[in-house]
Parts: structure tokens; C-alpha cells; sequence
């Protein structure tokens, strides 16, 4: 009679066997500009479609190629959120297989332990949770505003509100503020179901005459937010816009940082621009810094800021219609998250330079 031990093995044999069987979508990670964003935008699809994905060449170009913290965090919630099985989740490592399962968990709390980006880890898992129509709570503890990445307020005030225009809602929480190297910021997240993804026609020229700023700073004197804050408004101000609310914080923090956000959204447009304050760079370098480039995309007759178009526009190839976007500047990310939804779903997409703007557009396969 076999006792339960004598069975781990068989079992691990079988578990290779149909591993092998698996019919895998292979993404090749050094596509375009060989980032991380490759392996988010594969590994929501991959849930989203239920199809198995391979990715390899994670982040072949850059200068520390492989899996990063916020990457093997992404996999991990994903990975027990939706009962998945997946190879390779380690960090470091330059190839990952996964294959999605079902919903099963609805709630999970994972420490990063980390300055890793809290928000680079939502990008991938709100879009997966809501199109399966799974409700999740999330506790994340790891970087809220840190190099690369969107800052908190940034996905919360701008993401949020473009995610809710497309037909996804969540909502977040920040208890503590997460900067580098430390980190130690805590965001909870609750995702709710989304039936069906709303295309999105805003392709004619917002007008935008009033902007919001947000200022924050942790572990440093308030009079380093008040700076920032002051210079955004001077050069929005300058500029020909009106400063509508403003806000201006001191966080706690483990370690010090600093951010800004100037942001303006509505039905037809949603734009926003954050910066990062660090060691030897003034307040007042960094709040003219994010209210140069709104001032940018204001001028361009933009509809939609470049970050938030890396997010957005490959979802969009999920809707039952077609969708079109004006954005100012189309990035490399954009066009590797395109290359990745096309896989999936076999959309077809096109960008064209309209004078200061591209209008992007999205057809559903």
C-alpha cells in the first residue's frame, strides 16, 4: 500500500508531464525596448484570456537584465490569486512560464520587504482581477513613489479615474508612505468585477484650463512640499492655467523622499505629470519639472499623458468596439504592450502623427 509520501514524486512527474503538454503563447521579453512592462502587460493578458504564456529575455535591455522585486511580486500575488502554476519566479531569472487558473483567493497581504513599486505591481494585477470578474482585496507593503515607476498619487488620481471612464473600479488606501531604499509604504487596494471593457473615443482636443496639484514629502520638513507646490503653481500659473485644489502633505515615511503631482481629468481627458524629488535636487527644480511637461501635453491638444497610454491603450483591444486616443508622445512601452495584446487577442492598431499629437486606435481582433 502506497502512503501519502511514496506519491510526492509520481505527482511531480505527472505536474512536468502536463506542463510539457501545455500549449504556451511565447513572448520574447527583449521586444522593443526590453523592460518590464512586456512581463506585466503578458502576465494580465494570460489571466484575462486564460491562455498560458512563456516570456523569455525578461528585460533583456536593461542594464540588470531578469526578474526584479515588484516582478516576482506581481507573479506570486497573480500566481495565488487565480491558482496559477508557474516556472522560473525567481529573482534574477530571465525566463518564466505561467499558466492561469481560477479565481481563489479574495483577499492576500504580501510585504515586499522592499522599496519594489507598489503601483508597477497593480498594473498587472487590477486589470486581471476586474476582467475575470473576481473582487479582490489587496494589501501591498513596498515602494509607493520611487524611481520608474507611477507614484501613488499619480495611479490614484489619474489611472483610477481613466480605469472607472473604461469600465474598472477600484479603490485604494495609503497608510504609510514607501520611499527609496527602504520603503515600508502600505497601499490597499479592493478591485471590483468588470463585466466588459468601455471603449474609449477621445480623440478631439480637450480644453483644459485648470489643473490640481498634490505635493508630499516624508521624513523632510513640510517646507520641502510647500516649495514644490509653489513652484508648480508659478510655472502653471505662467503658463495660462488656472491652480484649482492643492495639496500639500508631510507623510510618514522610513525613508526621506519626496513627490508632486499636477494632474487635470474629465469625461474627455485624463493627464497627469509626477516627479520624484531626490538628494542634491531642489523643491523647486522638481515642482517646475512636473508642471513643464503637463504644460506640454496641455499645448499639444492631448486627450491622454504618455504614462497613462501605456496602460490604457492595450486594454482597449478587449473592448467590443473600436477606440481611439490622442497622446503626445507614443513611447517605446507603448509600442511594446501593443505587440503583446496583438498575441493575445490578434487586434490590430495604429498611430498617426496628427501636428503636436498621435492619434492612437485600437480595433479589437
Amino acid at each position: 500500500m502506497f502512503e501519502n509520501r511514496d506519491l510526492v514524486p509520481l505527482i511531480a512527474l505527472c505536474q512536468q508531464f502536463m506542463a510539457r503538454c501545455v500549449e504556451f503563447l511565447d513572448v520574447d521579453g527583449s521586444y522593443g525596448e526590453g523592460g518590464g512592462q512586456i512581463l506585466r502587460t503578458a502576465l494580465s493578458f494570460s489571466v484575462i484570456t486564460g491562455k498560458p504564456v512563456r516570456v523569455s529575455n525578461i528585460r533583456a535591455g536593461r542594464e540588470s537584465p531578469g526578474l526584479k522585486r515588484q516582478h516576482v511580486s506581481s507573479l506570486k500575488v497573480l500566481g495565488a490569486v487565480f491558482d496559477s502554476k508557474f516556472e522560473g519566479v525567481e529573482e534574477g531569472s530571465s525566463r518564466v512560464t505561467f499558466i492561469p487558473g481560477p479565481p481563489r483567493l479574495a483577499r492576500m497581504s504580501l510585504d515586499m520587504q522592499t522599496a519594489a513599486s507598489i503601483t508597477l505591481v497593480l498594473q498587472a494585477v487590477v486589470p486581471a482581477a476586474a476582467l475575470v470578474r473576481s473582487r479582490l482585496e489587496l494589501e501591498l507593503i513596498g515602494g509607493t513613489d520611487v524611481p520608474w515607476s507611477p507614484t501613488y498619487d499619480y495611479y490614484d488620481t489619474v489611472v483610477r479615474k481613466a480605469f472607472s471612464a473604461m469600465g474598472i473600479s477600484f479603490s485604494t488606501k495609503i497608510a504609510r508612505r514607501g520611499y527609496y531604499p527602504r520603503g515600508g509604504g502600505r497601499v490597499t487596494v479592493v478591485v471590483e468585477p468588470c463585466h466588459a471593457i468601455r471603449p474609449l473615443r477621445i480623440d478631439e482636443s480637450p480644453k483644459v484650463d485648470e489643473a490640481d496639484v498634490i505635493s508630499r514629502c516624508g521624513m523632510l520638513p513640510i517646507r520641502v512640499a510647500e516649495r514644490q507646490l509653489a513652484s508648480t503653481s508659478s510655472v502653471l500659473e505662467a503658463g495660462g492655467l488656472r491652480v484649482g485644489r492643492k495639496v500639500v502633505t508631510a507623510e510618514q515615511a522610513d525613508s526621506p523622499g519626496s513627490s508632486v503631482l499636477t494632474s487635470a481629468t474629465g469625461g474627455t481627458f485624463f493627464l497627469g505629470s509626477d516627479e520624484l524629488g531626490e538628494k542634491g535636487k531642489p523643491a523647486e527644480q522638481v515642482g517646475r519639472a512636473a508642471a513643464e511637461r503637463f504644460l506640454e501635453y496641455v499645448s499639444s491638444g492631448a486627450c491622454v499623458d504618455d504614462n497613462l497610454a501605456d496602460m490604457i491603450a492595450p486594454l482597449l483591444s478587449l473592448a467590443p468596439g473600436p477606440s481611439a486616443i490622442r497622446v503626445a508622445h507614443p513611447s517605446r512601452h507603448l509600442d511594446s504592450s501593443f505587440h503583446i495584446a496583438k498575441i493575445f487577442t490578434d487586434c490590430n492598431y495604429s498611430v498617426r502623427n496628427e501636428g503636436n499629437v498621435a492619434l492612437v486606435t485600437v480595433v479589437p481582433g
